[in-house]
């Protein structure tokens, strides 16, 4: 799986957690692991950077598309990848984005999230 597949991916309606799986289970059979030797830690900072280049992707590829607007937005109540949040707030108009914006400028330092504030 590449971020071309993952992107499409989430346009035909995966979640990003769906897509992170998959990459995991893809990287899992590409390297042969045996089921004993998976653990929950495996290849997870793989499936991290995977899943901020993919939500960087999309918010420069797909800014304003509802489908993955909401994507992102379910994914950033559960993750503080800055990636995602500055997908969601620099590119979608989101329900609730008052909110999301104090929360993501409590998480990430002022430089970062200035944009939002004009998105």
């Amino acid at each position: 799986m590449d971020l071309a597949q993952a992107e499409r991916d989430v346009l035909l309606g995966a979640s990003l957690p769906q897509v992170a799986s998959n990459y995991r289970q893809h990287l899992i059979e590409a390297f042969g692991f045996r089921d004993h030797e998976v653990t929950p830690a495996t290849f997870q900072g793989e499936v991290a950077t995977f899943v901020r280049s993919l939500a960087r992707r999309l918010g420069e590829r797909h800014a304003g598309n509802p489908r993955v607007g909401t994507t992102l937005r379910a994914f950033v109540l559960h993750t503080e990848y800055y990636e995602v949040w500055d997908a969601l707030l620099s590119g979608f108009a989101v329900e609730g984005r008052e909110a999301l914006v104090r929360r993501g400028k409590l998480l990430f330092p002022g430089p970062l999230t200035a944009h939002w504030d004009s998105a």
